[in-house]
């Protein structure tokens, strides 16, 4: 086996060891296994956290300084710096009193219950580690995190073991039912708790090299069969080849959609249909590029064979044919123009891609992903129509029929595009197609940077287009969803109905509250039922509670509403909730749904009151009345109405509007209405559209939304023409280096030196482009980056200072509430005074006393749910208690590593200006505003880069060109230069270097022509010398043997010769023979010396080379053939006669060449490339000696007994007045081979 087979088969055994291998892995590991590996990991890293503490523990000097912590801020901020981001946290307690914390996550309510050193611990936000140390009146508790467990989850708080210690979220903690647990222990052996793995968890130990094991295996083996096929294209096998790679990745892709073998291994969103899914052959976005990577590896593998396939004889003869083969041609580009834009459409419409190439700083690895699919698909593309280019080559079709048929397609397509919806599409892919055909048959297939450009942008174009329209296609889908949903019940109350109702009534803080309603207040009734009921839902309704007796009197005496007020709307016509037995809802509400309910409160069968709540939403109220944080992941974010204007409109008038654009107050002049039951319309003075939606006759929901702008056009199309770029040089190095690595370890070699090959032959404009975009980019690069960390800074020192201006703004109104009456105790009275403070001052406040215990704040949601604990941050008690700072702005304050936010704080100061408070301003918009300026700032300015990198190669190659078309021209002017014609000089007016080099030329050629002169005068003698010498040596001889005969002859007659009759005959014809050869001699050097003397023209080579083919025809000893493999008609300028003649004496020398024994063999091979068509003469004669190869072209040599030796001279003179060159080869006893060329016309 050779050793290429051996490479073959090795490929296969890697391939197939590498899946066994990662098979093996997958099933290996069980599900305890998987546990203890995990489990491990997280009591190795709890270990090393306890082994701090007790570390710390240890030594005394640290115990010191911690029962200093609330006296040397010093030390205080050292162990917050070093320890909690660890995930340690220490309070520091004195005589039962809490001295200092370390954080505001957590605090045990009652040190003196935890027991001395570890133990686990349930707290109000999670599981911990408490290690608990007392040493005389200090008691240190050390907190490390274990679990968070939150009432509300969302991306930032989840129900998860602490990544401090576990980070692959693999693990939840065990009860007492669950079957597999692992027991976790403190450093002492002393069981903490136990944990299990995740409901679902299935990613393996080895997941990572699973991934990997599986693509190098698939890899290789693929490699195996293309290398497979490679060899049965070298062995004549190509057809055999290309239907066997075929059907190997057909086999594949088939198998694996249907069993699933590869795409069904991984736990990964690329292989996840809610992600992408289109139909059975595109279940996931991962299959997709499995897919688009299978046809593009098929199609290379074609390419590279391309110029071996060859279409019938049939069909390459025939006119007809092949002009059909040419419209299935556009037919077929025709189709794949369909499914790419279905493939585009797909990963758009059908996906949850985010798809916003305007905001690329957030655009994640899946968006990119489909971004590189969109790559290989135009690439694709690129390639399949390449192949059919190539292969249309071999029709009987002119380039002029291909444009005709092309334009007749083109039109035609525009007529029908007319009449059923025009698209810009069409035309664009038409030029793409035109382009890439123009450089194909025409330029062939010459690399030009301009057609390489134009390409590009015409790829581009059409992408940026179709992106732009299916956005707007997905996103009036949206429109229309929100529409439907705003005039329709919303399910989630619906379903927060159905909890109340069935809930309520056994509350039992509600019927002791009806039971005796002196023992609380109105306020905890309403905090209970919004806690449990209504909190989650607060960003959307707003509500109000009543409660009556059970003589439907007001329990807490206030004016509100009587209960017959809400019987009476029950009594006109309000309609009864789904599947409700006490909610109501109004029927006259539009823009808003109105709910209230009467529920009856039962003490077993004894009413005792009623309890009546009212809800009003209002769904297009986009602003929420909560941070993020607040809001629980089950309550989908209106984020997405904040880009769209709502209006209400009720029998033609205006009943609420939203948004930044201005409505009319009626609908009075609205051209668009009446309407169906919605449409779109685009109203071009403000670029705006609109949904018009009627659910019903008297009603009208317009959804405006601003159109997209053009600067947005321009930053998707040089986002593409950048992508396009980008993925464009990579293919090309890729390919290159591939080219250039060869089998052994001399590849690399080769790679470095085609490198310095290829840059010596780098032109001087591409070098000076090269120099142009590079120092642009450079220099835009650095200012990039310099204004990316300026602008940085300066947001967030804007932050900064909008945040200190509130801060003193509440200061200062604050400390004027209070100067007279101090810090109110908290009852309802000053809790609603303090929030009323909060709205006025448009802020989120908290106020903490001089111990940093929480005593008011505006939002109490963040603490009731366990968020944070009700006292001061740590860091911000240091600063204004112990370094007694005016203020203090924490930029970095952390609930955990998901969710970082800006909090400022300053003292309050009474009337005899000492501290009695803290005021707390927290900003949890903060760093999500500060990443949404950034984002904004940075997508912007890679727009404008991107833009300003398309100009600038467009500019490059301008001024290139403009400062290298002098030394074009003075190229094109050295090589039109001759010696023995007249050479024009080069006219320049400006004086410059170029001007010098010109003036330089100038005088060279005046030089040259005197020179020439000379020289052909020089030469003509030297010609006419050796003309001479050799007539008269050829004159010469048959001259002797004429005079011999004459001097017999005579001495015959003088002798009486009696035969003198017969000599007399044979000298008389031997006497006429050396005559003839005496004529012969003049005309073969007359026609030598008329060489000059040629007449150019266009002529077709092939008919010529045919006539003097059928000169030498008649003889059955000798056979020529004729090999055309021109692509194009062989038309040159020469003289017809002397190429005749040249042909004629090459033939004639081969035939007379032949050996005695072997028929005489001639073939003629005929080609060309894209500037000049080579002919091989090639026969099996005897060949030409080594020693006289060098002489075979001088005018007089010969290798015959007999001839002039002007023969072969005459050829090369022929050929070089063509502009043509002659060369031969030749082998003793095999035979000779000439080359000519000559340049096309």
């Amino acid at each position: 086996m050779s050793i290429g087979g051996k490479i073959r088969f090795l490929l296969l055994i890697l391939g197939i060891c590498c899946i066994a291998t990662a098979i093996s892995l997958k099933h290996s590991i069980t599900k305890k296994e998987l546990l203890s590996y995990e489990a491990e990991k997280l009591q190795k890293n709890l270990a090393a956290n306890e082994r701090l503490v007790y570390n710390f523990l240890a030594n005394k000097n640290e115990i010191e300084k911690a029962r200093q912590f609330h006296k040397n801020e010093e030390y205080g901020l050292n162990f917050i710096e070093f320890y909690r981001d660890k995930g340690i946290n220490i309070l520091t307690y004195q005589d039962g009193e809490l001295k200092f914390w370390s954080t505001i996550k957590a605090i045990p309510s009652n040190p003196e219950l935890l027991k001395e050193g570890s133990s686990f611990l349930q707290l109000s936000n999670g599981r911990y580690e408490v290690i608990k140390k007392t040493s005389g009146i200090y008691t240190l508790v050390f907190l490390i995190d274990v679990k968070t467990q939150y009432s509300i989850e969302n991306k930032f708080l989840g129900n998860e073991i602490s990544r401090y210690i576990s980070q692959t979220n693999a693990l939840d903690l065990a009860s007492f039912s669950d079957p597999e647990i692992y027991n976790i222990h403190d450093l002492n052996g002393k069981p903490l708790f136990e944990v299990k793995l995740k409901q679902g968890y299935s990613k393996s130990i080895y997941s990572t090299i699973e991934i990997w094991l599986w693509a190098i295996g698939i890899f290789s083996i693929c490699l195996f069969f293309n290398s497979i096929c490679a060899w049965l294209v070298k062995k004549g096998h190509l057809n055999a080849a290309t239907l066997l790679i075929t059907v190997f990745f057909v086999t594949i892709r088939i198998t694996d959609l249907m069993y699933g073998w590869f795409n069904r291994q991984f736990d990964l969103s690329l292989f996840n249909p809610s992600v992408y899914a289109e139909s059975f052959f595109l279940p996931s976005l991962g299959d997709l590029l499995l897919n688009v990577i299978a046809i593009t590896w098929v199609m290379l593998f074609v390419y590279t064979h391309n110029d071996q396939y060859k279409l019938p004889g049939w069909l390459t003869r025939s006119k007809t044919g092949g002009l059909i083969f040419q419209i299935i041609l556009l037919i077929t580009f025709g189709g794949i123009a369909i499914l790419f834009d279905q493939i585009f459409f797909g990963l758009i419409i059908n996906s949850k891609i985010d798809f916003d190439i305007t905001n690329i700083i957030n655009l994640g690895w899946i968006s990119w992903i489909s971004i590189v699919v969109l790559c290989l698909a135009w690439f694709n593309v690129y390639i399949i129509a390449s192949i059919f280019m190539q292969q249309t080559l071999q029709l009987n079709v002119t380039n002029r029929e291909r444009l005709i048929l092309f334009s007749a397609a083109v039109i035609g397509y525009f007529v029908y595009r007319l009449e059923v919806g025009f698209s810009i599409f069409f035309i664009a892919y038409a030029l793409f197609i035109f382009i890439l055909g123009w450089d194909f048959y025409v330029r062939r297939n010459k690399f030009s940077i301009g057609i390489f450009a134009s390409l590009l942008f015409c790829l581009a174009f059409i992408s940026s287009i179709k992106y732009l329209r299916f956005i707007d296609e997905k996103e009036r889908g949206n429109r229309l969803t929100i529409a439907q949903r705003l005039s329709a019940d919303d399910v989630k109350l619906i379903t927060a109905i159905d909890n109340l109702e069935a809930d309520i009534l056994s509350n039992n803080f509600v019927i002791n509250y009806f039971k005796q309603p002196a023992l609380s207040s109105v306020v905890e009734l309403k905090k209970n039922i919004e806690k449990q009921y209504l909190e989650n839902y607060l960003p959307k309704f707003e509500y109000n509670i009543y409660e009556y007796n059970n003589v439907d009197s007001s329990i807490a005496g206030h004016d509100g509403l009587p209960l017959a007020y809400f019987k009476n709307l029950v009594k006109s016509g309000s309609v009864k909730a789904y599947d409700s037995n006490f909610f109501y809802r109004l029927n006259d509400t539009f823009g808003y749904q109105n709910y209230f309910a009467i529920i009856p409160i039962f003490d077993n069968i004894r009413i005792m009151g009623t309890l009546v709540i009212v809800l009003k939403s209002q769904p297009y109220n986009y602003k929420g009345q909560l941070p993020e944080i607040l809001v629980d992941k089950t309550i989908k974010n209106d984020a997405d109405y904040s880009s769209y204007s709502i209006a209400f409109y009720k029998d033609g008038r205006l009943e609420s509007q939203t948004g930044k654009y201005t409505y009319k107050l009626t609908t009075a002049g609205m051209k668009f209405l009446p309407v169906r039951a919605h449409t779109f319309i685009k109203e071009r003075n403000l670029d705006y559209t609109h949904l018009i939606y009627s659910p019903e006759p008297s009603k009208v929901i317009i959804i405006s939304k601003e159109d997209v702008s053009y600067v947005i056009r321009l930053a998707t199309l040089s986002f593409f023409f950048l992508v396009f770029i980008i993925f464009s040089v990579t293919i090309y190095t890729l390919i290159w280096v591939l080219k250039n690595i060869d089998e052994s370890w001399g590849g690399w070699f080769n790679i470095n030196r085609s490198l310095m090959i290829n840059a010596n032959k780098i032109l001087y404009k591409t070098r000076i482009q090269f120099s142009i975009v590079l120092s642009v980019v450079a220099t835009l690069l650095i200012v990039g980056w310099t204004t990316y960390f300026y602008i940085r800074k300066e947001y967030r020192g804007q932050q900064e200072d909008l945040i200190k201006e509130k801060l003193r703004k509440v200061q200062q109104s604050y400390e004027k509430q209070i100067a007279r009456t101090g810090i109110p105790l908290p009852n309802d009275k000053s809790i609603n005074d303090f929030n009323q403070f909060a709205d006025i001052n448009s802020a989120y406040l908290n106020l903490f006393d001089t111990s940093g215990v929480l005593i008011f704040t505006s939002l109490p949601k963040m603490y009731d749910a366990g968020i944070l604990t009700r006292r001061m941050g740590s860091k911000a008690y240091i600063n204004l208690n112990k370094l007694q700072r005016s203020e203090f702005i924490n930029t970095q304050e952390k609930i955990n590593n998901r969710f970082v936010y800006s909090s400022a704080y300053a003292p309050i100061r009474d009337s005899q200006n000492e501290t009695v408070a803290y005021i707390g301003v927290p900003y949890y918009a903060n760093e999500a505003d500060y990443q949404s300026k950034i984002g904004v700032f940075i997508n912007t300015l890679i727009n404008i880069y991107a833009l300003v990198f398309v100009g600038i190669g467009i500019l490059a190659v301008f001024l290139a060109n403009q400062i290298t078309s002098p030394l074009t021209f003075i190229q094109d002017s050295i090589r039109k230069t001759k010696l023995g014609q007249k050479n024009q000089p080069i006219l320049w007016s400006r004086h410059d270097e170029i001007g010098s080099l010109i003036k330089e030329y100038n005088k060279m050629i005046a030089a040259l022509d005197d020179s020439a002169v000379k020289l052909a005068r020089s030469e003509r003698e030297s010609a006419w010398r050796e003309m001479a010498k050799q007539v008269a040596h050829e004159i010469k001889n048959p001259l002797t043997p004429l005079k011999l005969g004459v001097q017999l002859l005579e001495k015959s007659w003088k002798e009486k010769d009696p035969n003198f009759e017969q000599k007399f005959e044979r000298f008389n014809k031997s006497f006429i023979e050396q005559i003839d050869s005496l004529s012969t001699i003049a005309s073969e050097f007359s026609n030598f010396a008329k060489m000059p003397d040629t007449k150019l023209e266009k002529l077709d080579l092939v008919p010529i080379i045919e006539q003097a083919r059928n000169v030498f025809t008649n003889s059955e000893e000798v056979e020529i053939y004729i090999l055309n493999k021109a692509t194009v008609e062989v038309l040159i300028m020469g003289d017809k006669d002397q190429l005749l003649r040249t042909f004629n004496n090459l033939l004639k020398n081969a035939i007379e060449a032949a050996s005695e024994t072997d028929k005489c063999l001639i073939k003629i091979k005929i080609f060309n490339d894209d500037e000049r068509v080579y002919i091989e003469v090639d026969d099996n004669g005897k060949g030409i000696d080594t020693a006289l190869q060098q002489k075979i072209f001088v005018p007089n040599f010969t290798t015959k007994s007999s001839g002039t030796g002007l023969g072969l001279a005459f050829v090369k003179q022929a050929v070089e007045n063509a502009g043509g060159t002659v060369a031969f080869e030749s082998l003793i006893n095999v035979g000779t081979t000439f080359y000519i060329s000559f340049p096309l016309s």
